[in-house]
């Protein structure tokens, strides 16, 4: 899976998920015919996160798989050794150190909807230099209670909260030259949930930062709430149509805006990390645990 030549284009869509079934498939495919001129398409699939593995994807589908091991071969020292939810984005650079050959990355998780043509967001970014175009820029003023902050390390230690820098990235572009200073800064030593270390990643090495809609400071001139709306200042982003919380069972009915979560209810699952792995390990432990106490009590009454 996930061999051999693609389009020989500079832009690449990349449809992350978990699960595979019938509705990703959709999704893929839908992305595919409208993604437009001159991009690839491809499906990222977290194969040691589904939960119910065994659906044989279709062969029109670009499928690269992936596990934790994988993800652990990255090599950095921190990132990735002990696989979580703040470190989704190396699923991506993965991706791109498989496929080194495009200027762009288009990142787009399953539970992500637009409603229009997907090129219509796409193209309108075509001209654009941004090295990462996110949703919800924000510095970390606009909203000090966001959990995350915290966990931002670099190599000097614990960074001021004046030069942090957070981006929602359920859907998100970002350059060749982007990955690559995010692999030097992860080499060196970085880590931290990713919605804060890919942007503050990204500013601090000079490059340049979009926001592809919203009301924020990193929002283009003609851009303002154009692809999405939501709230920056609250932790779960809502009310709005890009939003951490609540999850919608269908996008809604405005044109051409970004929706997030959109999730039916067979797939309220959240995103894999390893959880299963995990879970399987605590299991197993508590399973032994148990049975040394029934032994020992046993032993007692013996």
């Amino acid at each position: 899976m996930g061999h051999g030549p693609m389009g020989g284009n500079a832009e690449v869509v990349v449809l992350m998920t978990h699960f595979l079934d019938s509705r990703i498939v959709a999704h893929y495919r839908r992305l595919v015919a409208e993604a437009g001129e001159g991009r690839d398409v491809a499906a990222l699939y977290n194969r040691g996160d589904d939960p119910g593995p065994g659906y044989a994807p279709p062969p029109d589908m670009r499928l690269f798989a992936f596990d934790a091991a994988d993800i652990r071969g990255l090599g950095f020292p921190y990132k990735g050794r002990r696989l979580s939810a703040r470190d989704v984005e190396l699923f991506a650079m993965w991706f791109a150190r498989r496929r080194p050959e495009y200027e762009r990355y288009w990142v787009l998780e399953y539970d992500v909807d637009f409603s229009g043509q997907w090129r219509t967001l796409f193209d309108a970014f075509a001209g654009s230099p941004a090295d990462l175009l996110a949703t919800t820029v924000h510095r970390y003023g606009v909203n000090p209670e966001w959990e995350n902050w915290e966990t931002v390390r670099t190599p000097a230690g614990r960074p001021l909260p004046s030069g942090l820098l957070r981006a929602f990235l359920p859907c998100y572009r970002i350059s060749r030259r982007g990955i690559e200073a995010l692999m030097g800064a992860y080499d060196n030593g970085w880590r931290g949930h990713y919605e804060a270390t890919v942007p503050t990643i990204l500013e601090g090495a000079g490059l340049i930062i979009e926001d592809m809609g919203g009301d924020g400071e990193f929002v283009a001139v003609g851009n303002r709430n154009r692809f999405y709306t939501n709230t920056p200042a609250r932790n779960a982003l809502s009310p709005g149509t890009f939003v951490f919380r609540p999850v919608r069972e269908t996008m809604g009915a405005e044109p051409d805006r970004l929706w997030h979560p959109v999730k039916p209810p067979e797939t309220r699952g959240g995103w894999a990390t390893g959880r299963r792995a995990v879970l399987g390990r605590w299991a197993a432990a508590i399973g032994r645990y148990g049975a040394l106490l029934f032994s020992a009590q046993s032993t007692k009454n013996s």
